[in-house]
């Protein structure tokens, strides 16, 4: 999983096309941490199923979404392949999805494993929320992770304890 971000890091991401389901960008917008989101990746798109999920009023870090300039909504086209992939996965995700498909992205950010198992098979290339936090590692944004992930954990982002101690383990701050 890491050394596909190390290879990543070194690459130029000027040109790269990111979709985003709302997980990801919530669970960072509710710790104050999108900016890495422009830094790494400059542009996200997201499908407006997605924005309308992340930008419901009162729901904690929608202000922040709101004022992310760098967050642009597309629609998608394939209606139908969209309806299809929600027997998988729900709206926002199955949105998601087609829409990368269609901009022909170079990455997907989602969080849950259906999710994530559906788009590899289509082809997609997946990363989640610590997949960002272990990017921005890399390419030096942060110098430690476990700040963030610890913040996460605070506003109730689930990740088993043992994926916890496997990725801090990784990035060698375990």
């Amino acid at each position: 999983m890491l050394g596909d971000l190390q290879a990543r890091s070194k690459s130029s991401n000027e040109e790269a096309i990111v979709v985003s389901n709302s997980s990801v960008i919530i669970a960072l917008a509710r710790i104050c941490y999108l900016n890495p989101l422009r830094k790494l990746f400059g542009k996200v798109l997201v499908p407006r199923a997605v924005w309308q999920e992340m930008t419901i009023r009162g729901k904690l870090g929608s202000e922040k979404i709101l004022r992310a300039d760098f967050i642009y909504v597309k629609g998608v086209r394939d209606e139908r392949l969209a309806m299809l992939l929600e027997e998988f996965v729900d709206k926002g995700e199955a949105e998601a999805i087609v829409l990368a498909l269609e901009v022909n992205a170079n990455l997907l950010l989602v969080d849950d494993r259906d999710a994530r198992n559906l788009a590899k098979r289509l082809g997609l290339q997946v990363m989640g929320t610590l997949g960002i936090i272990a990017l921005a590692k890399f390419r030096g944004l942060i110098k430690k992770a476990k700040p963030i992930v610890d913040a996460l954990v605070e506003k109730d982002f689930w990740i088993s304890k043992e994926i916890l101690e496997e990725f801090l383990r990784e990035l060698g701050e375990y």
